[in-house]
């Protein structure tokens, strides 16, 4: 049976450099037969040949680091699910997804001001850090208070800013003040550029699920096309024949991850525009956390390996956790064991037993990575 070319065996850095100081064995003792004495001399040769082993080495890491490139990143790009970077956005495109680009937080601010005074649209506001936002509108003072919506100058999830923050007018304004103060709901809405791990979640659900213009899949598909909706799960008929819904997550937002009512909005509009979802009654849902915290004991541990292992476990959580779903415990076992550094491990929290699942008791909840102690 063949290999896969994933799993292909490349030769050691041992065996390539015997088959290197062969090579160079051979073309030495052909550059001893031709040349004359005066061209290679006994001390020539023999210096020639002390080198030969390093040479050889030398030869033999280079090939060692060009065969693993191939094998371990090229092959690789391949598969859709697997590859990344510019590959992974050519797979996209194939498929007519595109890498979300990052989106500008935006929200209500309030501040006071003078009856019949304007704060003019593309006025700035600045927050104590740099960060400013612009207006989008022109915001008149009525009853002594100026009311209006910004935006941040530069997109990204950087620009989120939580409810109560001061703002600051970059230039005065007669007749209105200079502090503002976020809105209740917040600065949000703001995203960094998609990231792979988020992209091949997409490039999967739409390589299992053909477009087939309203299934469930195809309202998560319509979810995951919005700036923040990182993951989504579409609902057969959650309110009776005529209903239609999709729970979906917000991967980037604070934890435990559960998407804003903007963002909510912001999905139920997207897909009740006629060129997309059919006139069902739509439900978007947003989940019920089911927090797993982790508790575990490392051997050897060290920063690094901590790091490592908080990396696996949100990964898992992330390609995993289904709504009305349970993961198998042992999931939790494998990955932490499968991290760089790590050599032995008892996880304390949450209690591991064999044939045991995380579970959760409704359609709509979901497990989340809630806190990593390491002790």
């Amino acid at each position: 049976m063949s290999k896969s070319p994933l799993n292909v065996a490349i030769p050691q850095i041992g065996e390539l450099q015997q088959n290197a100081a062969r090579l160079l064995q051979e073309s030495l003792a052909q550059a001893g037969q031709s040349a004359t004495p005066a061209q290679l001399s006994t001390a020539d040769l023999e210096l020639a040949r002390s080198n030969t082993k390093v040479l050889a080495f030398v030869q033999a890491v280079g090939l060692h680091g060009a065969y693993r490139y191939l094998r371990d990143f090229i092959a690789r790009q391949a598969i859709p699910i697997k590859s990344a970077g510019e590959f992974l956005d050519g797979w996209l495109s194939t498929y007519r997804l595109a890498r979300k680009a990052a989106n500008a937080a935006g929200g209500a601010v309030s501040g006071t001001g003078l009856d019949g005074n304007l704060l003019a649209s593309g006025s700035l506001l600045q927050a104590s850090d740099g960060r400013q936002y612009r207006f989008t509108a022109d915001a008149p003072a009525s009853g002594g208070v100026v009311a209006g919506n910004i935006v941040a100058l530069l997109a990204g999830k950087a620009g989120n800013l939580p409810a109560g923050t001061a703002l600051t007018l970059v230039s005065v304004q007669a007749g209105i003040d200079s502090q503002f103060v976020v809105g209740a709901d917040g600065i949000s809405g703001g995203t960094d550029v998609e990231k792979d791990e988020e992209a091949v979640f997409r490039l999967q659900q739409r390589l299992s699920n053909p477009p087939l213009g309203g299934a469930p899949a195809d309202y998560a598909r319509w979810a995951m096309e919005l700036p923040g909706i990182t993951r989504a799960w579409g609902v057969r008929n959650p309110a009776g024949p005529t209903s239609a819904g999709v729970i979906i997550m917000a991967d980037g937002n604070a934890a435990p991850g559960i998407p804003t009512t903007g963002q909510r909005k912001l999905v139920f509009d997207y897909i009740r525009d006629p060129r997309r979802g059919p006139p069902d009654e739509l439900f978007v849902i947003l989940p019920q956390a089911r927090i797993v915290n982790i508790k575990v004991r490392l051997s050897p541990d060290s920063a690094d390996t901590r790091l490592q292992v908080i990396a696996a476990l949100q990964d898992l959580f992330f390609r995993e956790a289904t709504p009305g779903q349970g993961m198998p415990m042992s999931h939790l076992v494998e990955v932490i064991s499968g991290t760089r550094g790590e050599f032995n491990h008892t996880l304390m929290e949450p209690e591991v037993y064999s044939g045991g699942f995380l579970t959760v008791d409704s359609f709509d909840a979901l497990l989340v990575l809630g806190t990593v102690e390491f002790v």
